[in-house]
């Protein structure tokens, strides 16, 4: 391996340590998003019921499927060479382990556990999006890495489902109370989708790139152009919302062109830039004489010349 490479080629660890420069979710989480995670950590107690009967159940199930059906994307080509450099900007601690399965629908999800995370990319995505495209598309993913989602839109609907469960059981009359939590748990949801998106943002940052990507994303699913024109579609659009995993389109950007205009952007990409540009210095040895020094000395303390 080269001595700057952040992930291992063969198993996507990482190699070298996070460091002040890299990011973290608080540099990019959309705060109700954060309010939420918070909220939802309460529910720590079922976290292994959900590891166990839920989260290792799927993967059990879906990952002998994609040996078999879909093709293991490696990180020396140019996709693994796309989520190796979106991992390097967000700070991942770890790469997903990454499938391409033939399927013309553009789409792009992730699942797994806190031990190990899978991204599943379409065929028809990747014919479909040019690089910068495809780029905010796998930010927008390994996002949900970064900021813990996975494991918790797995317990979001896990909770759904044992509200329902114990107040049949009990018989209390607490039947009302779950269509309700379950707005909250799509609400919570919806939020999550937010900060993935910052995220894509801050990979690319272009938000016309952003939203090329997602007028294809919406085209693809609804057959329809990039915005809707009929008051009436739009106020359906909106009641829907409030039913769905995910924010509208019209939302969405409105909530990422506000991100794109502030201060909080603007630090975050400042940061990014610096990261890369320390990219080959924060290294464990030196490249020329190879003694050991701390990550994050831009010059080596044996020989004294500079890592930049």
């Amino acid at each position: 391996m080269k001595q700057e490479r952040v992930f291992c080629l063969r198993c996507g660890h990482r190699l070298i340590p996070i460091t002040p420069y890299d990011l973290v979710p608080e540099d990019f989480m959309y705060p109700p998003d954060r309010e939420g995670l918070d909220s939802l950590r309460q529910f720590a107690v079922l976290t292994p019921i959900i590891k166990e009967f839920v989260t290792n159940k799927y993967i059990r199930n879906v990952v002998p499927w994609l040996s078999r059906r879909a093709a293991k994307v490696d990180f020396s080509s140019d996709v693994g060479s796309t989520i190796m450099e979106c991992g390097i900007i967000l700070g991942l601690k770890a790469l997903p382990r990454t499938y391409i399965i033939p399927d013309e629908r553009i789409n792009a999800f992730t699942f797994g556990s806190d031990d190990v995370q899978f991204l599943v990319l379409t065929s028809g995505l990747l014919k479909s999006l040019n690089g910068e495209e495809l780029k905010a598309v796998v930010a927008h993913e390994l996002g949900h890495i970064r900021c813990d989602h996975i494991v918790y839109h797995t317990l979001a609907e896990m909770l759904m489902r044992g509200v329902e469960i114990s107040s049949s059981i009990m018989g209390i009359g607490l039947e009302a109370l779950s269509p309700l939590f379950r707005l909250i748990l799509l609400s919570w949801h919806r939020e999550s989708e937010v900060s993935a998106d910052r995220a894509s943002l801050l990979a690319v940052g272009d938000l016309d790139v952003v939203k090329s990507m997602f007028a294809k994303l919406f085209l693809n699913l609804t057959g329809k152009g990039k915005s809707m024109d009929s008051p009436q579609e739009n106020l359906i659009s909106s009641l829907s919302e409030i039913f769905s995993t995910h924010p509208t389109l019209a939302n969405r950007m409105k909530l990422l062109t506000e991100f794109y205009r502030s201060p909080e952007y603007a630090k975050a990409r400042k940061k990014i830039a610096t990261r890369l540009k320390f990219v080959k210095a924060f290294v464990p040895r030196c490249r020329f004489c190879g003694a050991t020094k701390p990550i994050t000395d831009l010059f080596c303390p044996a020989c004294g010349r500079s890592l930049l």
